[in-house]
């Protein structure tokens, strides 16, 4: 198995590969800790070879690479944030619950989302009161530093 940390459009990734097996063109890929089968399109079965990593257009929202094959974790991102003050995720994690919904009064202080980040749960909390406008991930997404995850007024 082959360790890689990739940078894609300002987010890092850790990527596991293990070897293709020569009598398949399937690989075995962990991405940030998740197991994925990947299919390598053109390879014969006789002989694998290994597999490319190909620049991502300049155009392509990382959020949103997913292998073809994969269950996409819940991740609501492709949705825009709307105006108003948006809560940003402070450190990458998994998001363990949302403590919240779309028009709750919230109040400054007050807990919106709890994310587990580096074995440890961590509170995100509201930096101002306002209405819950948009919810933009649900528990067990992926999220990464500087994303959106939810759209107060």
């Amino acid at each position: 198995m082959k360790d890689y940390s990739l940078k894609i459009n300002g987010h890092n990734y850790n990527v596991q590969i293990d070897d293709a097996n020569e009598n398949s063109n399937i690989a075995h890929v962990i991405v940030n800790g998740v197991d994925y089968e990947v299919e390598i399109e053109g390879a014969k079965t006789s002989s694998v070879s290994r597999p490319q990593v190909a620049p991502a257009p300049k155009s392509a929202n990382s959020g949103m690479i997913m292998p073809s094959t994969a269950t996409p974790s819940p991740r609501l991102s492709a949705i825009p944030p709307s105006s108003g003050y948006s809560v940003k995720c402070p450190l990458p994690g998994t998001v363990l619950s949302v403590k919240v919904a779309v028009g709750d009064t919230i109040t400054k202080g007050q807990t919106l989302v709890i994310l587990e980040a580096m074995k440890m749960e961590n509170n995100i909390d509201a930096d101002r009161g306002g209405v819950v406008k948009q919810i933009l991930v649900q528990q067990g997404a992926t999220v990464m530093e500087g994303d959106t995850l939810i759209v107060i007024e």
